[in-house]
């Protein structure tokens, strides 16, 4: 079982829709599994719940609803597995979700944090463990010119365990 901070965007109908469409076709690992997302803390294995969810609190408050717009793709080698990865990431809000990440991991989570790895705030919407196949995608994705706009307005705290995921608590941002 391990400890999760994910922030389920709020965007159009149209564009979850195309999202979900892709993921159901090119993403074999959490599609099914996941609603689309950006990860603000990675998976923690020695935190008690109550605790976790006290930091994250602690942590989020004062921190202002994001906005964001996704205009392309890229691709990421995951760390610890086989697979690549095909993420949308944002042009607009990416510095306020990288400062709500290196907010969260501060205090108590500090030493959860993974200096080796960088932080790129992203909705992972493919993955194959073949790099080439994920190129594909991304040149795919990025010749489409999209623009997918949205926000972040609540993180989720979710415990995740035997490919199942379970909100535990909802945490407001603060709205302009």
């Amino acid at each position: 079982m391990s400890l999760l901070t994910l922030a389920y965007p709020k965007i159009s109908e149209e564009d979850y829709q195309w999202i979900q469409g892709f993921r159901e076709e090119n993403d074999e690992l959490y599609h099914g599994v996941m609603e689309p997302h950006f990860i603000l803390v990675f998976p923690v294995f020695n935190q008690r719940p109550e605790t976790f969810i006290e930091e994250i609190k602690r942590r989020a408050a004062g921190h202002m609803e994001i906005n964001f717009v996704l205009r392309c793709a890229i691709m990421d080698k995951d760390a610890f597995t086989p697979y690549w990865h095909v993420y949308l990431v944002p042009d607009e809000g990416y510095s306020q979700i990288i400062k709500l990440h290196d907010n969260l991991y501060s205090g108590k989570l500090a030493d959860e944090l993974r200096l080796d790895l960088p932080f790129i705030p992203h909705i992972v919407i493919a993955n194959s463990v073949e790099k080439w196949t994920c190129k594909e995608l991304v040149d795919q994705i990025n010749g489409l010119d999209i623009q997918i706009k949205g926000s972040i307005m609540e993180l989720d705290v979710v415990e995740y365990q035997d490919e199942q995921v379970e909100t535990l608590e909802k945490i407001k941002l603060s709205t302009p």
